[in-house]
């Protein structure tokens, strides 16, 4: 059983090693979630992806700029975000 210690760990790596993987996204790049679900690995727990994109919006790497319907099954053509890079 992991440790809530060891999970905050676990979080902090995945967020690191996604943000760095970013990187390779040119700025003007418009992507949504479902984007990134299908370019980065796979967090232990879906609310990662959350955390993530948060932390760069608040690092000002992206920005909103409107919402399109997702391409994802499972989303059953929910409305997501699209984000542009910085």
């Amino acid at each position: 059983m992991t440790t809530q210690l060891e999970l905050a760990g676990l979080k902090r790596v995945w967020i690191d090693d996604a943000v760095i993987s970013f990187a390779r996204f040119y700025p003007g790049h418009r992507f949504t979630a479902d984007e990134l679900h299908s370019t980065l690995p796979t967090p232990d727990h879906d609310g990662w992806w959350g955390c993530l994109v948060a932390k760069l919006r608040c690092n000002g790497r992206i920005r909103e700029i409107g919402r399109v319907k997702s391409t994802r099954p499972e989303r059953n053509g929910a409305k997501i975000t699209l984000w542009e890079t910085l």
